[in-house]
């Protein structure tokens, strides 16, 4: 979702609640909307402990995954700067194709994935085998030097911590909030705000600032947790900066190494 659409939906929000509201004070008399207020303020405060709780708790977790998704882009790009350093030490022989590797990793993280990520939410398998067959050829180094099978040991680590991070971040590609739990949300969301516009309230003005802000605080709500919900699309999508960064340092090692 993008920033001009989220706008969007909470502007048509609170515009359908302004006109509701409207509707209601002409149509709807004020001593009857008094005569149920007694027993509508203990509904809706019912009701709205279960929203608050409900909706305190899908926010939460949706933030969590969010955090947990840059931090596995941080994590991972620091496995790969982490292996680039140590193939870098490696001879020549081994260690160069280690880092072409490992740079054609990161550039296909970057200018294919990424994308693939956010319009599908899904893995490109061309990349993650990448990924793989690093591992595998690292695995596969029988050096002579007590020293140089050191550095392959620390290397796989950082490889299969890479791996790990990235399992994490597809991961969070894909997972988002249940549909149920999102008829839940904007269910209790719009019988809270017809509550609110039948609040015996006397004044037009009143009840409409009423209605429109109550909708545009829910709706507002509502949109940041659909914006926070897929890491890497929409207006908040985290971005590939990180893996760019990480590719620029893999590329200074291996004009160093040649």
């Amino acid at each position: 979702m993008s920033l001009p659409v989220a706008l969007a939906i909470v502007l048509a929000a609170a515009m359908l609640a302004g006109v509701v509201s409207l509707f209601v004070h002409h149509h709807v008399h004020v001593e009857l909307r008094r005569r149920h207020n007694e027993i509508g303020t203990a509904v809706f405060l019912q009701l709205g402990v279960i929203f608050a709780v409900l909706l305190a708790f899908v926010f939460s977790e949706v933030w969590s995954d969010y955090n947990n998704a840059a931090n596995a882009v941080q994590l991972e790009c620091s496995a790969l700067q982490g292996a680039a350093v140590l193939a870098s030490a490696l001879p020549k022989a081994e260690g160069l194709p280690i880092l072409q590797t490992e740079r054609s990793y990161i550039d296909g993280v970057v200018h294919h994935e990424w994308a693939a990520m956010s319009l599908t939410r899904d893995e490109d398998s061309a990349i993650a085998d990448r990924l793989a067959k690093l591992i595998q050829s690292t695995a596969q180094m029988r050096p002579t030097d007590m020293a140089d099978l050191g550095t392959r040991q620390q290397l796989l680590t950082f490889l299969e911590q890479a791996n790990t991070e990235r399992s994490t971040r597809l991961f969070q590609t894909s997972s988002g909030v249940p549909a149920l739990l999102w008829c839940l949300l904007i269910g209790f969301g719009g019988v809270l705000a017809v509550f609110v516009t039948l609040a015996g309230v006397d004044h037009r003005g009143a009840l409409i600032s009423f209605s429109v802000t109550f909708a545009t605080a829910v709706a507002a709500i509502l949109v940041l947790i659909h914006l926070l919900d897929y890491p890497f699309e929409g207006a908040l999508a985290l971005g590939s900066q990180p893996f760019v960064a990480a590719g620029v340092k893999v590329s200074a090692m291996i004009q160093m190494v040649r």
